[in-house]
């Protein structure tokens, strides 16, 4: 059943921005920020469409003592996937140059102009992480894990959250940070708390790029291992901490 919701998603999406990309935008810059927002149309059709198998179980409630610890952790986990994750950067540094140069300069310097504006930061914050979430973690995640457990549910529900962003650099980064939201809901049986990572990690990402130019981390800055060693260690924190959390009682508070 997850790979029917897949295929049927990846059509909608495919048909939103076919009908996209026929609206007349003269500014590309604009044009860039229409074909993310209709691939925020086909999200949300796509939750309508297959609502049933959201899940609805939440372990752990966010409005609680515990709750709110675990979304102090989920954010703590977000810095830490946006800062560990590209040590995949350095590994393939030759496979991500290539990625960028098949993107080209053209489209990213246009995705970067729109990011930075309200609708991109809305976008990037908060409505991308929302509708990701729920369509892959919030209704594939629960199918999947029924069908063949949590392992199984992680690893596919990340693979098609790699997918989806369809350029190389993103295949690797995307199934990096599934697994950590994957396994992160895995924990406290709450979808939102993905929600707040994949958040967290895109606020944090957009902060640095544009508000801090790059400063917090660059891939050539000369200091890379320094940065990457200290985004792994909050990373383990956040993960540690999130799992010490929900193991000290046997109800969710």
């Amino acid at each position: 059943m997850e790979f029917a919701i897949w295929i049927v998603y990846i059509i909608i999406v495919y048909v939103m921005q076919t009908l996209t990309a026929v609206i007349p935008v003269s500014d590309p810059m604009w044009r860039v920020g229409l074909g993310r927002y209709g691939w925020i149309g086909a999200s949300i059709l796509c939750i309508y469409i297959f609502r049933k198998y959201l899940y609805h179980k939440n372990g752990i409630r966010l409005i609680s003592k515990k709750g709110l610890k675990c979304c102090v952790w989920a954010t703590v986990i977000g810095i830490g996937v946006c800062l560990g994750h590209r040590i995949f950067f350095l590994i393939f540094k030759g496979f991500v140059e290539q990625s960028l140069r098949d993107i080209g300069e053209v489209v990213l310097t246009n995705g970067e102009m729109f990011s930075a504006t309200v609708p991109g930061i809305l976008y990037a914050a908060l409505l991308a992480p929302v509708t990701e979430e729920l369509v892959l973690r919030g209704i594939i995640f629960p199918v999947a894990r029924q069908k063949r457990g949590n392992l199984y549910a992680i690893i596919i529900s990340s693979i098609f959250f790699a997918l989806i962003h369809m350029n190389g650099i993103q295949l690797i980064t995307g199934l990096f940070m599934g697994v950590i939201i994957g396994y992160a809901i895995v924990l406290t049986d709450n979808v939102y708390i993905g929600i707040i990572i994949h958040a967290v990690n895109n606020s944090f990402s957009f902060f640095n790029a544009s508000v801090l130019n790059d400063k917090v981390w660059s891939m050539y800055s000369g200091n890379e291992f320094i940065q990457m060693a200290v985004g792994i260690i909050i990373l383990i924190i956040g993960i540690l901490m999130l799992r010490w959390e929900m193991g000290r009682g046997k109800r969710y508070g």
